[in-house]
């Protein structure tokens, strides 16, 4: 017999998860917040569509990563799909995000990378689903 398994939630470490979880939400036009662990620093972004959810822990020791460069790597970033990048720009920098350097060896990419407010980079990526 195989077990179904399905993800759950995809956490991120952050000084003050309500924050993130709201940048989150801007951006990404989730609405509803679960705070039910709070108290514990933990706070879930729930998916409207009903996929897994971003989740939120809170990490007193949390130091952003300094990307490109390598010195504090980053341990993960999301790739999010919209239909232009400069559709994908404007919803970034309207929610709070900040526009990173443009690798060099690909300054025609069909990718924009920002820092969220907590320092985590993600990407817009342009075209179709």
């Amino acid at each position: 017999m195989t077990t179904t398994m399905r993800l759950a939630a995809f956490a991120i470490d952050c000084p003050d998860p309500r924050a993130l979880a709201e940048f989150y939400g801007r951006l990404l036009g989730w609405g509803e917040i679960d705070d039910s662990e709070a108290d514990v620093g933990w706070i879930e972004l729930v998916d409207p569509a009903g996929g897994a959810r971003l989740a939120f822990q809170r990490d007193p020791g949390y130091r952003p990563p300094t990307w490109p460069s390598r010195d504090v790597p980053q341990m993960m970033h999301l790739d999010i799909r919209v239909r232009t990048l400069a559709e994908g720009h404007e919803r970034a920098i309207a929610a709070g995000a900040t526009l990173l350097p443009q690798p060099p060896d690909q300054p025609d990419a069909k990718w924009r990378v920002y820092a969220d407010p907590a320092g985590h980079p993600f990407c817009m990526c342009a075209g179709e689903d």
